[in-house]
């Protein structure tokens, strides 16, 4: 028996990915948008096609099913069980007067002794705090007031294959975070607008933290 092959339906084509997307692309898209599946396979063996596969499937986060009206085979007592426990999801607390100018899903750049790894979570712009929010378990990740960030500057970095933007901040007297997100041009432009700063981009490959300033 030879091994087996998979070829496309619709002319044999060979599939390849453009780019790897790392975990946080995914999760984002999946979480924001979600993702279609629209596959016609067939498996064959020895060159002898045996079984065909209609794939077609819809993958995201349970508030876009729900928000676009899918999910419709889940029964009443299912329904209203999740409904009860969004509601009592904590929620990131506000102080008063305190608005969210941007919010989007992104991650922060967590290195302590060996475990070096991108958390995950929201990232909420108020008009005094920049925020980063996990909702399961609840934990705020990240915080600064805007007020003591002292530095913005964006820097081109290796990612898989390729490369992306990343952000740093600087503040309280020389502490850095790095963080990502898609959505790196409008978080710019609301940072820009929320602090009064400007950002730098650095069209650089590689970056690194000295004495406590960025050096790309």
């Amino acid at each position: 028996m030879g091994p087996l092959q998979f070829r496309s339906a619709s002319g044999g084509l060979n599939i390849k990915p453009q780019r790897e997307n790392g975990v946080v692309e995914l999760l984002d898209k999946i979480l924001d948008k979600g993702v279609i599946l629209n596959a016609d396979l067939i498996i064959s063996v020895a060159g002898i096609p045996l079984i065909g596969v209609a794939l077609k499937a819809a993958i995201a986060s349970i508030e876009t099913m729900l928000n676009y009206g899918m999910m419709e085979a889940w029964d009443k007592s299912t329904r209203e069980w999740y409904t009860k426990a969004s509601a009592n999801k904590k929620e990131i607390a506000l102080k008063e007067e305190e608005q969210v100018l941007f919010r989007t899903f992104g991650s922060l750049w967590y290195s302590q002794g060996q475990i070096s790894t991108w958390k995950p979570g929201f990232w909420y712009l108020t008009n005094e705090r920049f925020i980063l929010w996990r909702k399961s378990p609840p934990e705020t990740l990240f915080e600064v007031q805007l007020k003591n960030l002292e530095d913005i500057t964006t820097c081109m970095e290796p990612h898989f294959a390729g490369e992306r933007e990343n952000i740093y901040l600087q503040f309280d007297e020389g502490q850095m975070a790095r963080i990502h997100t898609l959505k790196t041009d409008e978080l710019k432009e609301a940072l820009e607008k929320a602090t009064e700063k400007s950002i730098e981009s650095r069209a650089v490959h590689d970056s690194k933290i000295q004495d406590g300033r960025l050096e790309c």
